[in-house]
Parts: structure tokens; sequence; C-alpha cells
């Protein structure tokens, strides 16, 4: 499948956001599902306004970045904005709105549009702006995929002797839309190893801002640092996984962890924190969505139930309702001895593991998402 073009369009006084959100995007890029462009993509000697308008005719999703800056722009208002709503009108392109900043809405051409961060929360009134992009970048990717369902849906049926026999994230295909989608398998190998030698900026800044988060995370727990190459490694290694993953977090004091959740949603893997077993319980009975994980601390102040410690006991309240997540364990016991009473009963319980550590957190993560 041929990824969804997507247009930018903003101010230029908001261009740090966007390039927030590029990063926040540049995963769903990575896996070749989004190809964006904004004006400052233009080559040098070419003329901007012809560009601008040979892209945005085409895109397929554009992002309306909304602020007061935005709202105030007479070439967006004009140009931009009227084109992409005739667009969006005439089902040629679909149009989301990005709340960046807190402006008035109500009577703008797209106020009836279903936009983002979830309730329209502008961005930068986020205590973690991280949480507000992964908030935007899943809805950007339910978006995606609608687009793609329906290229799917105005494609004639392939007899089963002609499909492909096998797909891969990096393809090579015919132009999108009603012409034929087929693509030609690239092997996960080349996958790999071409996306990882070309050098990306944004890439490298996301690699660098988790490592970052990890380290910090380490100084709080007063360990030592994790290996750049080894954070390295762990981040294109969540990067590339097939698709998003969501983490259910326990834990009764979640600041302690605030450092290695920013790190994971720097990845764009959505986390979910709660504070006890009961919230914990309520929110996968009422969530629409799966959890791929479960992270909890080892003691919480709350009833057990006749378990040996709260983590043990969110572990079979779990395995009681048949949710079988994987569970590992994050605590902040150094003691040898207690440390490994604590793993032979969270194994004999079935779970997944434990870490006192980011670098072992990580790599249990990493291993608990199938991911090596």
């Amino acid at each position: 499948m041929e990824p969804v073009d997507l247009f930018y369009s903003y101010a230029h006084e908001d261009e740090s956001l966007r390039d927030e959100l590029a990063g926040h995007l540049k995963i769903m890029e990575r896996r070749g599902v989004i190809r964006p462009w904004h004006d400052r993509c233009l080559a040098p000697g070419q003329k901007w306004d012809n560009e601008i308008n040979a892209q945005l005719a085409t895109a397929d999703l554009v992002l309306l970045l909304v602020s007061a800056d935005f709202i105030k722009s007479d070439y967006i208002w004009s140009h931009e904005l009227d084109v992409a709503m005739k667009r969006h009108e005439r089902g040629e392109a679909s149009v989301v709105p990005v709340m960046l900043r807190a402006v008035d809405i109500t009577d703008a051409p797209f106020a009836a549009l279903q936009g983002l961060p979830t309730d329209l929360k502008p961005v930068t009134s986020w205590p973690n702006r991280d949480e507000a992009w992964t908030d935007v970048a899943k809805g950007i990717r339910r978006t995606v995929e609608h687009i793609q369902a329906g290229w799917t849906d105005k494609l004639p049926s392939i007899p089963a002797a002609a499909a492909p026999m096998s797909s891969s994230p990096l393809t090579l295909g015919a132009p999108k839309g009603t012409h034929d989608n087929r693509s030609i398998p690239v092997p996960g190998w080349f996958h790999k190893v071409a996306t990882e030698l070309v050098s990306d900026p944004i890439l490298d800044r996301v690699v660098r801002e988790f490592s970052a988060q990890i380290t910090e995370a380490a100084k709080a727990r007063g360990t030592h640092d994790i290996d750049p190459a080894k954070a390295k490694q762990y981040a294109l290694t969540l990067i590339d996984a097939p698709d998003q993953k969501r983490i259910l977090w326990v834990d009764d004091n979640p600041v302690n962890n605030r450092f290695e959740t920013a790190a994971l949603t720097k990845l764009q893997i959505e986390v979910v924190a709660v504070t006890s077993t009961e919230a914990a319980l309520v929110r996968l009975a009422s969530d629409p969505e799966p959890f791929d994980l479960a992270l909890s601390d080892w003691q919480r102040p709350e009833p057990n139930a006749g378990a040996p410690s709260a983590g043990i006991h969110l572990l079979r309240e779990l395995r009681s309702r048949h949710l079988t997540m994987p569970v590992v364990f994050y605590h902040g016991s150094s003691d040898e001895r207690e440390r490994s009473d604590r793993r032979t009963l969270a194994l004999s319980e079935g779970a997944f593991g434990e870490a006192v550590i980011p670098d072992e957190l990580l790599g249990l993560v990493i291993s608990a998402l199938g991911m090596r």
C-alpha cells in the first residue's frame, strides 16, 4: 500500500511545534505509512507558490495546525484552507485540525470537523507535551488507516494466484487511489538496512531525546547510565514495532516513573497510568482498545486479598479474568536476596519478569512485546 501523502498547513510562528509533531510522526513515516510535506521541504530554486499548490492539490490528508497565528494568516485563510476544505467536501482529501494553542474557532470553516488532541485540548496546555503528541499521532494513525481502507475498497478484486506472497513495510508499487495498488514485496532485511543507513535528523533527534530520558531515569534511581549505543538500539527496536503499542502502568506514585514514561512516549508507545489494582481493572474493563503489556510496582497501600503484595494481587486478578497480557514488575529493591525472592515468586505466579533499573526494564519491555 502506498503511503498517505500528508500536507502540513501551519503558521511559521508555530514552526517549532510543527517540528515536534514531525518527530512524533517520523515513526509512521519510517514505517512507510505517511509521506509528509511542508513548505520547508522546498528545494532551492523552486517556485514556492507553485509547489505548495501542487502538494495541496494531491495531498490525501491535510493537517491544520491551529493557533491564533494560523487564524490570522491571510495566506492560509484565503488559499490553503479554502483549497483544503473544498477538497474535503468533494471527498478528495481528509482534513484534520490539530489544536496547538488555545484560540476561538467557533466560526471557522473547520469547526465542525473532528479535531485533535482528544477534546481539542491544546497541545501546549498538556502537562506532558509528549503525551499530547502521542494522542495526536494516534488520531492521525486512525485517519490514515481509514484513508487506506478507502483505497482498498476502490480496487478491483485480485485473483488469489496474482496476489503477492508476502508483504513488508517497505514496498515498491503503482500509484495509489484507483490504480493497481498491488505492491512488490521487499525482503524485511532490506527494509531494516535501508532505513538504518539513511541519516535522518528528525529520527536522530527522537533517539537522542529517548536516550536523555533514560539517562535521567537511571540518575533518579541512583544507577549507572545506560550505554548510548545500547539505548539507541532499544529505541530503534521499539520504533520498528509493526503497530502502536499500549502499556498500562500501575503505580501508586506514578511520578517515580516520569522519565521512563517520557522515554516510551517519545517512541509513540502509549502509556496509561493508574494508581491501584482497582483502577487498573476498571480501565481494562472500560477501554475499547487492548493493552499489550502491564507494568506494576511491587507494593502499594491497598488491600491485597491475601496476596503477598499488591503487585501479585494485580497479577492474580488479571489472570482470574483471563487477561493474558505480559506483566512486568518494576520495583526499587536492590537487595539481592529480596530481589531474588521477588523474582522467584513473580515468575511462579506467571509474571514475565522483574526489573529495578531502566536498562533491565527496556530489555523486558522489548521481549514482552515480542520484538526480539
